[in-house]
């Protein structure tokens, strides 16, 4: 699964549940003005990178509206339509279940040790009615192992657990060091057999 193509991940901008700590997973929440500023910037930063080395590139993103509206501000920047990006839900993010829509501090009214447990067992704990990191995990490989076959350039927009997961397994990561991943709206990643390269983003 060594991608022989650079592969390039980028998070969706700032929302208004990011700003309010709430879980948004399986549900959206709409761009603020600064997550459509983080997504101009992202497109511009972009642009540059990719006219070093003009050539074919897929387009891919999350089906969720948090990174259709990022990826169309981007797209905008590259000059893209709406038409030219392949939705593919594999790369939506973890479901937080019941919980999604409230904060950690909401949620620890009823499961006080939840993000102690979470961080105790990231591989295999599930928020109820939720997903497991196994199971994201399980889809995750199954996407990157279908980029790395076009073995063409692909840029993708999505979210930052299941971008963290695309990015630890192309490192080589297990669970515990890929849920401590930095996960930026100002900054993306290059990723390459094995390696990862942090692009910042001029806001």
């Amino acid at each position: 699964m060594k991608l022989g193509a650079p592969l390039y991940m980028l998070r969706h901008g700032e929302t208004a549940w990011n700003t309010e700590r709430r879980m948004q997973g399986s549900k959206n929440s709409d761009l603020t003005a600064r997550g459509r500023v983080q997504a101009l910037a992202m497109g511009r930063t972009l642009k540059r990178e990719l006219e070093r080395d003009p050539g074919p590139t897929i387009f891919l993103r999350s089906p969720l509206g948090r990174t259709r509206e990022t990826s169309d501000i981007i797209g905008q920047e590259l000059g893209l339509s709406a038409a030219d990006w392949r939705e593919d839900i594999r790369l939506a993010e973890l479901s937080y279940g019941t919980w999604e829509g409230f904060s950690w501090a909401e949620i620890e009214i009823d499961h006080p040790t939840a993000l102690a447990d979470w961080r105790a067992d990231p591989h295999g704990y599930c928020p109820p009615g939720g997903e497991t990191h196994i199971e994201l995990r399980r889809r995750c490989e199954a996407m990157l192992a279908e980029i790395a076959g076009t073995n063409t350039r692909t840029v993708v927009v999505s979210h930052g657990v299941s971008g963290a997961v695309v990015r630890g397994l192309n490192l080589g990561l297990d669970a515990r060091a890929m849920f401590v991943l930095e996960k930026p709206q100002d900054a993306f990643f290059r990723l390459l057999a094995g390696n990862e390269e942090r692009i910042a983003c001029d806001l």
